[in-house]
């Protein structure tokens, strides 16, 4: 046999040898996403984002991709970007000093994927103003997130914040301090909860019951 011909077939049964050898090593890149730590259908520049989730959060978020996996990439498109910062307000540190608190409650965490942190306070003013004021606050990021007053104490889904809920507006941020305007000769006794709703997935982030 050629001598040429004898030295290829030897490299070729050493490489052959070492990917043998370290398949174990290599094969994981072979692997989707979900089967080594991924998640499905995410870009793969995205990954490390998501990666960096917590682990509670990833399995809630795989979770939902059985159900539905196109709501449940949105979701991971949403978790894993920027946080919105409340612009600054300063009615909300005076508020504590100008105005009188009427009801008030914390937000709660209601799982890993909708949650919330803070206080949700109404006040009266002297000039005859209302105000809800979060102070302290932070939620999960969501899409289209609103600012709701709902009849239910603690509506944990769509359906229990009724028809007839307050929509205060768009959520000005899931981080920081910040401020909405009640409508005037509104009744708001009837009102027993502060609600950040998502739109987009249909979604109660986080509530506040108001005592």
């Amino acid at each position: 046999m050629d001598l040429r011909l004898r030295l290829i077939l030897l490299t070729l049964v050493a490489l052959v040898a070492v990917a043998v050898w370290s398949f174990p090593a290599w094969r994981h890149s072979l692997q989707p996403p979900s089967l080594r730590g991924g998640f499905p259908g995410l870009e793969m520049d995205l990954q490390a984002n998501y990666l960096a989730l917590p682990r509670e959060q990833r399995e809630e978020l795989l979770a939902e991709h059985a159900e539905d996996p196109a709501k449940a990439l949105a979701m991971v498109r949403v978790a894993i970007s920027e946080p919105e910062l409340a612009p600054r307000d300063s009615s909300v540190s005076a508020a504590q000093n100008e105005a009188s608190a009427l009801v008030g409650g914390d937000f709660i965490q209601l799982n890993a994927l909708h949650w919330g942190a803070g206080t949700a306070t109404i006040y009266a003013w002297a000039d005859g103003r209302r105000t809800l004021q979060l102070m302290n606050f932070e939620s999960a990021r969501g899409g289209d997130m609103r600012m709701y007053l709902s009849r239910d104490p603690q509506p944990l889904v769509q359906a229990q914040i009724g028809a007839d809920f307050l929509d205060l507006g768009r959520l000005k941020g899931n981080i920081g301090d910040q401020s909405y305007l009640l409508p005037a000769g509104h009744d708001l006794t009837i009102y027993k909860s502060a609600v950040i709703y998502c739109r987009q997935f249909d979604d109660v982030i986080t509530v506040a019951t108001l005592r």
